[in-house]
């Protein structure tokens, strides 16, 4: 790194550059101070905010009107629970042991076998009771 900085220790660039740099007329600052001070852009910066708020202030009541005030904060509340699930998961995972679903589609038990009553039919062999055919 030495030799480095001695090969380039006489070579200061960026001083020659900002010492030979022009400065501008004094006349000409004046000229463009006075410009800028009077030019305005202060008045119709003001009714740009203004007209800002205002289409917003129109756009929370058309939104309120129809509920969507409502439907919006809800769905920034579940996005938000969704990505605090995402950064931190928990550690227990929890298992849904009984429901209705369950109930309806789970794992089919096996029906009881009717013993039969003395005195009707074959022995140990129910009759079963059916409807006529459908013809119609």
């Amino acid at each position: 790194m030495r030799y480095w900085r001695k090969r380039h220790e006489g070579l200061d660039l960026e001083a020659e550059l900002r010492a030979g740099r022009s400065e501008p007329a004094p006349e000409f600052i004046n000229r463009l101070e006075a410009r800028v001070r009077h030019n305005g852009r202060t008045r119709a910066g003001s009714l740009r905010v203004a007209f800002v708020g205002a289409l917003t202030v129109v756009m929370l009541v058309a939104l309120a009107s129809v509920g969507g005030v409502g439907y919006a904060s809800s769905a920034a509340k579940d996005a938000a629970v969704s990505v605090k699930r995402v950064v931190a998961p928990k550690d227990v995972i929890t298992i849904l042991k009984k429901g209705s679903a369950l109930d309806q589609y789970g794992p089919k038990k096996p029906k009881k076998v009717k013993k039969a009553k003395k005195g009707k039919g074959k022995k140990g062999v129910v009759k079963a009771r059916t409807r006529p055919p459908f013809t119609g």
